[in-house]
């Protein structure tokens, strides 16, 4: 193989493949990444098993060839390299870097040894923006929790119906939605759960990227492709294997019927609530009583080996008032998810699920605990 490209367009390559190479794993070779020719391309490949990455840049290819390097070292010594254009080429499983002024070999190992990452047939396809997506995910991503016994709710649902899809995730105390507008409409419904893992392997990945990326779908396997500019080539392809089994009917728990409904200033609320967190006890329980004669939320938390808080801000409440008590690390990763200036907080009994609720593309469903 011998193949010059752009430094810069390396760096951002492995920056990606990255995402999924370095990882702790028990077999060696999944610590490399597979470098290879692909017409008058440079591709790289990473995996783990559960999941991969193919990333494609243009090169000049003098000859075509394949190598597996350990993905860490290669990353880095590129990243040091101060030349605009690098010459790859590899011999006997030794790959040569060169630029101008510098010349080093990297001991590479059999690419026959590298797993193969699934490929993706003729499926159909589901554009999906990939700006939304990733901040979607980031607002739901740490919900999930590791459940051996339901494995189901260990990752992110995905429901594509229609011209909406719509990402759950939930760890049986807590539950959010988010609703993200597709650009074409679906003929059929498709839902799929992916691992959490993947979930922020996809937000490592994409975000930066500023176009429609296109999701393929299989039932154990999902692949998500963004083209490069400059043609219709792929320049990145992500894969994942799926978790096996139904997710929840959430629908269900979601309350139609609310006694109270309250209207709050974000920050503020988050601020209060986080000062209040630092004297709770070991429950992490703090407590708000909404009063709609003064139009405000009181917060109290108390421990006996610190003290006690209490504070109140303004607030709109329509409805009954109400004394209910939450876990405030929940409460405070609700709250910190919103992206809003305001949201509603909807209740329904001091022992009933109750909503964050800042628009109609996201809720977040949360359990009150047993006041102390």
């Amino acid at each position: 193989m011998k193949i010059k490209i752009l430094k810069d367009n390396l760096v951002k390559g492995l920056e990606i493949v990255t995402k999924i190479s370095l990882k702790k794993v028990s077999l060696p070779i999944l610590s490399t990444c597979l470098i290879e020719t692909e017409k008058n391309f440079l591709k790289i490949s990473a995996t783990n098993l559960e999941s991969g990455i193919i990333w494609w840049g243009l090169a000049k290819v003098e000859e075509h060839g394949k190598i597996c390097v350990d993905a860490k070292l290669f990353s880095n010594v590129i990243t040091h390299l101060k030349e605009e254009t690098i010459i790859l080429s590899s011999e006997d499983n030794i790959l040569k870097i060169n630029d101008e002024n510098v010349s080093l070999k990297i001991k590479g190992v059999n690419p026959e040894e590298f797993p193969l990452i699934p490929q993706k047939d003729s499926l159909e396809k589901i554009p999906v923006p990939s700006e939304k997506l990733c901040s979607a995910l980031s607002q739901i991503i740490n919900i999930p929790s590791p459940s051996l016994g339901r494995p189901e709710i260990s990752g992110i649902y995905f429901l594509f119906e229609g011209d909406v899809l719509k990402l759950v995730a939930t760890d049986s105390f807590r539950l959010a939605e988010k609703k993200i507008k597709l650009s074409t409409k679906q003929n059929k419904i498709y839902s799929l759960i992916l691992p959490q893992n993947a979930a922020k392997e996809i937000i490592g990945i994409f975000r930066k990227e500023d176009e429609e990326i296109n999701f393929y779908l299989t039932p154990n396997q999902i692949f998500i492709e963004s083209l490069a500019k400059e043609s219709p080539h792929p320049k990145i392809l992500f894969t994942s294997r799926l978790i096996e089994g139904e997710y929840p009917n959430y629908q269900e728990i979601i309350p139609k019927k609310f006694k109270t409904k309250v209207r709050v200033n974000k920050d503020e609320f988050l601020s209060q609530i986080k000062t209040a967190s630092l004297f709770s006890g070991k429950i992490n329980e703090v407590k708000l009583e909404i009063n709609k004669k003064s139009s405000k939320i009181g917060i109290l938390s108390e421990n006996p080996d610190f003290g006690e808080f209490k504070s109140q801000i303004p607030a709109v409440i329509e409805g009954e008032n109400i004394s209910i008590s939450f876990n405030y690390r929940f409460l405070i990763e609700g709250i910190s998810s919103i992206d809003e200036k305001e949201f509603d907080f909807l209740f329904t009994e001091p022992d009933g699920p109750a909503i964050l609720k800042p628009s109609e593309e996201f809720f977040y469903i949360l359990m009150p605990i047993k006041s102390t």
